[in-house]
This record gives structure tokens, C-alpha cells and sequence, in this order.
């Protein structure tokens, strides 16, 4: 009898334990996510719609080569169908009050996914061009608008499809001061109302650098005996990081202020102070003390 039993009680226990197991996976999908649209905008007169990438199956699995989903925009219900591997569509130009609709439909393989329909109306393009004057400096680029008759979006080093601007403003200047001395950056603007926008300028270059010299070393002196000493005060600017001496046959660089020669002293000499951009104040002609401690005047 006790064999019996220890025969069937694996399967008694099997019997009892299959109401506490989990329910059955479903099966995994082989269909892309769908698109989703984000951005929808008419640029001057043409209706620009972006989506984001699908990149994962509908059941969240990432897609083995996300590169290989192909996307289908269907253009009022199926009258017109665009293929593309972008994630956007600048469409034809849409008249005034015209009614146009868009739905974004993914391909991965042969299997498809298709995303929401999303509707905009034309309206009047916006015709006019900011008219726009850069002016640089020492960690700045400053923007001024002759026509600020609407809100202006400013994009930077930016290419197509110009999305998020880099910044927008209201009135006639922008000062953009998050920029490097010496790297080149490149401008564009557009007027912009809400979902309309305008045309973009042609490209504006800026080099954000610095232009003003420093002020000149004060109060120097050279002294003649019992060796050559070229001495000054500091320049009162606080981005000197040098200072020139010029001479008849040649120039050296010092860090300090003073300089010392070993013989006599030079017939002439300048002093410059110089910037961490290299620029130099108004030269300095030191005042000469003579071996017996009389100002000479460099004479």
C-alpha cells in the first residue's frame, strides 16, 4: 500500500500546486511600436510634421536594428503616401483654410504599426524676414533685430528640420553669452506665432573674441647701476597675464614686474602689458635713475 502511494504522490502534488502558477506569457509581438507625433508646425507656407523614432516592439522589446524601421506618412486617409526613413515630412504647400491630415505608419520587416491622425488648417504665412546685425565680443554675441514685429526663435550651428530653437526672444536685442572666445558659431532666425512660422535668414557667422586692450603698466622705472633693472606696477586690468618689453634689436616676455639686465642698459625700451587674448596696451617708456640715483628722464 505504501508503495502505491509513494508511486502517485508527484502527481498528487502536481495537481495541487497548478491553480498557484502564474498566467500563461502572451505570445511576443514581431509589430514595431507605433509612431508618435510631436511636433507639428506649417514652416512659412508648408506643413512640417516630425515623429519620434521607433526603436522597440509594441510589447516595450527593443527592435534588433531600429535603423531598418521604414516609415509610411499617409496624407488625407491614403490620398497621397510618402515613404521615408527620416523622422519627418515637409509637405507640399497648404492653402489658406486648407484641411490637411496626417497618420505616420511604422514597417519593420513585414509587419506594420500605425500611429494616431493628427489634422492642421493653413493659415496666411508669416512673409516677413528678421532683419538681424551681430555684433561680437569678449564672451558675448550680441543680436539686434531692425524689425522685431513678433517673437524671434534663434537657432545655433542647427540643421534641418529646424525644431527647437536655441532660444527665442521679444524685442529688438538678444544677448547670448553662453559662447566660447575664438569658436565660430552660426546663426539663423525666424519670426514665429505659435504653430506658424516664419522664413529663416540666411546663415549669420559670429567669433566671439577679445578686442580691448588692457591698460598700461604703471609707474616704470629703469635703473642703471650697479646692473640694468627694468622695474613696474602691475596694470590695473585683471586679465593680464604678461608683459612685453620691446627693444631696439628684439623683445622678451615676463610673467613678473621686472626685468634684469646683465651689462648696460638698452638706448630705449617700451613696455606692453597683453591680455589672456593677446591684446596689448599703450606702450610704456620707463623713466631712467642714473648710477647716482638722479632721474634722468631716459636722457
Amino acid at each position: 500500500m505504501n508503495r502505491w502511494l509513494l508511486i502517485f504522490l508527484p502527481f498528487i502534488f502536481s495537481f495541487s500546486t497548478c491553480g498557484h502558477r502564474g498566467a500563461p506569457l502572451p505570445p511576443l509581438t514581431k509589430k514595431p511600436a507605433p509612431p508618435e507625433i510631436t511636433y507639428e508646425v506649417q514652416d512659412y507656407n508648408r506643413p512640417l510634421i516630425v515623429w519620434k523614432r521607433v526603436s522597440t516592439y509594441e510589447d516595450g522589446r527593443r527592435l534588433p536594428d531600429p535603423s531598418k524601421v521604414l516609415y509610411e506618412v499617409l496624407i488625407d486617409f491614403g490620398k497621397r503616401r510618402v515613404r521615408t526613413r527620416n523622422n519627418y515630412l515637409l509637405d507640399v504647400p497648404i492653402g489658406r483654410g486648407e484641411k490637411r491630415c496626417y497618420k505616420v505608419i511604422s514597417i519593420y520587416g513585414r509587419e506594420k504599426n500605425e500611429g494616431s491622425v493628427k489634422c492642421m488648417r493653413g493659415r496666411a504665412p508669416i512673409e516677413e524676414v528678421p532683419k538681424v546685425k551681430l555684433t561680437s565680443g569678449d564672451g558675448f554675441v550680441k543680436i539686434d533685430v531692425e524689425n522685431p514685429i513678433m517673437e524671434v526663435e534663434v537657432f545655433r550651428n542647427q540643421r534641418f528640420p529646424f525644431i527647437k530653437p536655441y532660444a527665442k526672444f521679444k524685442g529688438s536685442s538678444f544677448l547670448d553669452k553662453n559662447v566660447k572666445n575664438g569658436t565660430k558659431y552660426e546663426y539663423r532666425f525666424r519670426f514665429s506665432k505659435g504653430p506658424l512660422k516664419g522664413r529663416l535668414t540666411a546663415p549669420l557667422f559670429a567669433v566671439p573674441e577679445d578686442r580691448i586692450p588692457p591698460l598700461p603698466p604703471q609707474s616704470a622705472y629703469m635703473v642703471k647701476y650697479p646692473t640694468c633693472v627694468i622695474f613696474w606696477e602691475p596694470s590695473p586690468s585683471s586679465d593680464v597675464v604678461a608683459y612685453l618689453l620691446k627693444f631696439r634689436n628684439g623683445e622678451v616676455k615676463v610673467d613678473g614686474i621686472y626685468f634684469v639686465i646683465n651689462g648696460s642698459c638698452p638706448k630705449s625700451v617700451t613696455i606692453y602689458a597683453v591680455d589672456k587674448a593677446k591684446n596689448r596696451s599703450k606702450p610704456v617708456v620707463p623713466e631712467v635713475i642714473d648710477e647716482e640715483g638722479g632721474s634722468s628722464n631716459g636722457k
